[in-house]
């Protein structure tokens, strides 16, 4: 219902759809960040109990043993926090963290600062674990002409060219793109010290193996680990 009165509404003033959904969401934000403040003596107490380890963006899964964190409600999501801003969790107070196609909805400058919080927040010999959408793996793939592995990794698109501006912009929701090379350049920027690149569930640390499994997800994807020391 308050969809369609949207769209009704920006067809008659000619207001662009995208502004208004960001305006919505920029509202929904401030009230995260309230709510965030009003959270602080749960978020202590997190910190207190030990082997603390953060999902961001853990959207509608659960993994088992983590603390997830998202700006939108949900039945897997602990915390609600704008993450495009300072994380609310002292200084090396946190084992590990991890992310799965979250980092691509931040813009480049709001990317550096969630590296730079990271950072702080991790204990030394901390890891933080990412996963991002692979694009420059489907700009390869598409000027390879390998409609196999477009076949696997965006099945619901009907041609490779359309994969690739799905995956690059997401309908506006995509930010911008990463490669290992730029990961590692943030990571670095940020202060971690040892940067690797990843096959999927693959990990010194078994903690760190949570991966989703399915083959589209694992070949759409690009995986990385960077750590404290």
């Amino acid at each position: 219902m308050y969809s369609e009165l949207g769209r009704k509404f920006c067809d008659v003033t000619g207001i662009p759809r995208y502004f208004v959904h960001q305006a919505v969401f920029e509202l929904k934000m401030s009230m995260v960040r309230v709510g965030a403040v009003l959270r602080r003596r749960r978020i202590r107490g997190l910190e207190i109990s030990g082997d603390l380890r953060l999902v961001f963006g853990c959207g509608d899964t659960r993994y088992a043993g983590w603390v997830g964190i998202d700006c939108f409600r949900g039945q897997a999501v602990a915390l609600q926090l704008d993450l495009r801003r300072r994380l609310p969790f002292r200084d090396h107070t946190v084992e590990l963290c991890y992310s799965e196609h979250f980092l691509e909805h931040l813009y480049p400058e709001e990317a550096e600062r969630h590296f730079a919080e990271v950072f702080r927040v991790l204990k030394p010999g901390g890891t933080y674990r990412v996963a991002v959408p692979a694009a420059l793996r489907f700009a390869q793939k598409y000027l390879e002409g390998d409609r196999e592995f477009f076949a696997l990794a965006h099945p619901w698109e009907p041609r490779p060219f359309d994969a690739v501006r799905k995956v690059f912009s997401w309908n506006g929701e995509h930010r911008t793109i990463y490669d290992y090379c730029q990961l590692e350049h943030l990571a670095r920027q940020a202060g971690f010290k040892q940067v690797r690149e990843c096959q999927a569930n693959s990990s010194p640390d078994p903690r760190l193996c949570i991966d989703r499994p399915e083959p589209q997800r694992v070949a759409e994807t690009l995986y990385a680990e960077m750590s404290t020391l």
